[in-house]
């Protein structure tokens, strides 16, 4: 296979976050670069949140045409902002930028992504219920998804129980038909709630691999075959949530589709080109099992 190099024609696109070294965005969008024959290049785009305005200065001064946003800065970059698609307006929080020669635009993918992956499991969530784990910007873009799929009760639980309060009144404001509800990860608050639900997403980062700290941030106890759960981590493939909810009969997915519906997305609106989800799918769990044998 021959090497790529870049050259002065060569566009640039990135991933924007604080801590990057497990993410597989580049290995997706560089092979679909390679593949349709568009001179382009995704780099990892590592900065702190402090440094944050500097960096996206540096980036338009770059010529950068567009980049993705990760944790933390999904919310913070919303400010430096030109103006939003009305899906991340909707999520509070962008994870796409198009830079449009100095002007820069932030979509969410994350919000297609989810939604796709919980339209492709044939599980029927309408006038149903859910509860969300985590009130950041994954959460956001998951909630005004399923503002999307017309579920009835949404209940955010979350450890700083303030975000969440903050978080479902947002949301309450702008849509009318969806009760929104939340609760602290106190385990006598949240019990009845998650026992209730009938799809359950994890949002929070703590099944990670990169984590020092306890794997679940629930107690599976009450998790049921009645129910769909997403864990959006996809390293590993499978979580301790999911191993949990799998034991007791519950149908689980893991981050793998969001990140490929929300990848795709992406690529095409920079590209106006598609790439090919499949091999996607396969150089995306390649590098997940191969991080998973080194463990």
């Amino acid at each position: 296979m021959s090497i790529f190099i870049p050259d002065s024609e060569t566009k640039l696109y990135g991933l924007l976050g604080k801590t990057l070294s497990h993410s597989i965005s580049p290995s997706l969008h560089n092979n679909g670069f390679r593949d349709l024959g568009i001179n382009a290049i995704y780099l990892m785009l590592e900065t702190k949140d402090q440094d944050l305005g500097e960096y996206i200065s540096s980036l338009k001064n770059l010529g950068f045409a567009g980049w993705n946003v990760t944790i933390p800065h999904k919310e913070s970059i919303i400010p430096y902002l030109n103006g939003f698609s009305s899906l991340a307006r909707a999520a509070g929080a962008v994870n796409t930028v198009l830079n449009r020669r100095g002007r820069l635009t932030g979509y969410n993918t994350d919000v297609i992504g989810f939604q796709r992956q919980v339209e492709e499991t044939g599980f029927k969530v309408k006038d149903k219920r859910a509860v969300v784990i985590g009130a950041g910007g994954a959460a956001r873009a998951v909630i005004a998804a399923m503002v999307q799929l017309d579920l009835k009760d949404i209940t955010i639980i979350n450890r700083t129980v303030e975000n969440a309060a903050e978080l479902a009144k947002l949301f309450k404001e702008e849509n009318s038909k969806q009760n929104f509800d939340f609760c602290s990860l106190e385990e006598q608050e949240y019990a009845d709630v998650l026992k209730a639900a009938d799809l359950v997403v994890d949002t929070t980062p703590v099944g990670m691999y990169s984590n020092n700290i306890k794997n679940i941030v629930i107690n599976p106890d009450y998790l049921h075959e009645k129910q769909l759960v997403i864990d959006l981590v996809y390293n590993p493939l499978k979580t301790e949530i999911l191993k949990e909810a799998e034991k007791r009969g519950a149908q689980i997915g893991n981050g793998l589709p969001t990140l490929i519906y929300q990848a795709e997305a992406s690529f095409k609106l920079w590209t106006q080109e598609m790439p090919k989800k499949k091999k996607w799918y396969q150089i995306a769990e390649k590098a997940v099992r191969e991080i998973e044998a080194k463990k």
